[in-house]
């Protein structure tokens, strides 16, 4: 695993001449973005702190590390369309129990009903998804839940039309266990709701994710909360098999996926 840091600027004509000259990295003059990684950063780093310019830090994984890790933090997938309703965000109230909710933070919401969609992807387009706004809940076709989930034993809930709350035939819900089991995040930065004293961590992977001692599913979420602002997920975990099993049938992509250690 190494450190890369992604920077996005305006880069002026004596910027890009000291980039040059300290890194020996060529860019075009105007907005952009580049990615390098530590040791350039810290090279150019008293340079950008002078510009107002700061990095934003992200691990990348060897190949060895992402195919031999166990199990892995699920960080992305295909997405498609938004919980309904979405005016003033009126899904919340109709898919979840909110008596544990703080709305500062998005801490404390627990799923009660099924989820209200406009429209599912076509027919072996998007055969996972998730949604916009929702990281934390996963949508598959009926063929791929019968081929690859039920057998794990991972259970399902229907997907209901908005406005005739009849269930999709093509698509359903997976259920994900949750562990309760706590994981060490003392290298994570923290936000505290100010309503509830609750913690999240910052979703941005910060290298390796902890290793469970007790893998309870092939899916999973965590104990723990995740996100900014007002926004707060699960983050989803999944075994090594299962984790194969959906790059091979280029469901997901490995990038989409950060290691355990």
């Amino acid at each position: 695993m190494k450190f890369i840091y992604h920077i996005a600027s305006d880069w002026s004509d004596e910027k890009i001449r000291i980039i040059e000259e300290r890194i020996g990295l060529k860019i075009k003059a105007g907005f952009s973005s580049i990615q390098i990684d530590e040791k350039k950063y810290l090279e150019l780093l008293p340079y950008l702190k002078k510009w107002g310019v700061l990095g934003i830090k992200y691990p990348k994984f060897s190949n060895t590390e992402l195919i031999e890790s166990t199990l892995s933090a699920k960080i992305n997938q295909h997405t498609h369309g938004y919980p309904m309703p979405d005016i003033d965000f009126g899904y919340l109230n109709l898919t979840y129990d909110l008596s544990d909710y703080s709305k500062s933070s998005g801490i404390g919401k627990k799923q009660k009903d099924a989820f209200r969609l406009k429209s599912v992807p076509k027919p072996k387009t998007k055969r996972l998804f998730g949604l916009g706004w929702i990281y934390d809940e996963l949508f598959v076709d009926v063929g791929l839940y019968i081929e690859v989930f039920e057998p794990l034993g991972i259970k399902s809930r229907p997907v209901l039309q908005y406005k005739k709350d009849k269930p999709f035939d093509s698509f359903v819900q997976l259920i994900l266990e949750e562990t309760d089991e706590t994981l060490d995040l003392k290298d994570y930065p923290i936000e505290k709701c100010k309503e509830s004293g609750r913690v999240k961590y910052h979703p941005r992977a910060q290298g390796f994710y902890p290793k469970y001692s007790n893998i309870i599913a092939p899916i999973f979420k965590s104990k723990e909360w995740f996100g900014t602002g007002a926004e707060a997920r699960k983050r989803i975990f999944v075994s090594q098999s299962l984790r194969d099993k959906l790059i091979e049938m280029k469901i997901d992509k490995p990038s989409w996926y950060v290691p355990t250690r």
